[in-house]
């Protein structure tokens, strides 16, 4: 904990004290006038009672404002204080682990310099006695391993042009599916559409028709009223 959230601490523990007295004055005072007067209480009487409620109240408005923006404060303050903390924790962490990391890494590249050394010298013994038995048999190998690779490489060649084919034929197929399915969803819609603007002409019309004769009703009772 840092000095700051201490001070914070502590006045908040003084505000819910001051919080504390205040109220159980409030409910003391309340208590107080109505026993005492009961309905015949003076008028000097009311004037001060409802003054120190007054003050009392005031008081009690501002220990609840300090004491929320100080529970604010103080929630903000921990909050930043433990991600201080986790921050330097896991500095250390790091740190230790970098130590470590560095101290394995140099031992192993100890250890595989001289197993490297070790393999050199054996690698350039053993290869002084099998350069010639190994020239010779790379050569012919080399040959049929050329051969074998363009054989492999014209199948390969064929088979790719064939499965190509066949993809396309493949596209092509589904390309004329979707046409036909949008080609029927498209009439579908302007069947339906049509179907909507006939039966929407003719309930116009039918509302139009019934419009005019009550328009017609109306003036004919109206002339006839006259």
């Amino acid at each position: 904990m840092t000095a700051l959230s201490i001070i914070i601490d502590i006045v908040l523990i003084l505000i819910s004290i001051v919080l504390i007295v205040v109220v159980l004055m409030q409910e003391g005072q309340r208590q107080g006038l109505g026993a005492i007067g009961g309905g015949a209480e003076t008028f000097f009487g009311k004037n001060k009672a409802k003054t120190m409620e007054g003050k009392l109240q005031r008081v009690t408005r501002i220990a609840v404002v300090v004491f929320v923006v100080l529970a604010i404060v103080a929630t903000i303050v921990t909050s930043h204080n433990l991600a201080n903390k986790s921050n330097v924790t896991v500095q250390d962490v790091a740190a230790e682990t970098a130590e470590a990391a560095g101290d394995a890494a140099e031992e192993t590249a100890d250890a595989v310099e001289e197993t490297a050394e070790e393999a050199a010298d054996t690698v350039e013994e053993t290869a002084g006695e099998t350069a010639a038995p190994v020239e010779e048999a790379a050569d012919t190998t080399a040959e049929e391993k050329a051969d074998e690779a363009a054989d492999t490489a014209e199948e390969k060649a064929d088979e790719a042009a064939d499965t190509a084919e066949e993809k396309a034929d493949e596209a092509a197929d589904t390309a004329e599916e979707k046409a036909d399915e949008a080609a029927e969803a498209v009439e579908n819609a302007a069947a339906e559409t049509e179907e909507k603007v006939e039966a929407t002409a003719e309930a116009t019309e039918e509302a139009a028709t019934e419009t005019i004769e009550a328009a017609a009703e109306q003036t004919t009772d109206e002339a006839k009223a006259e």
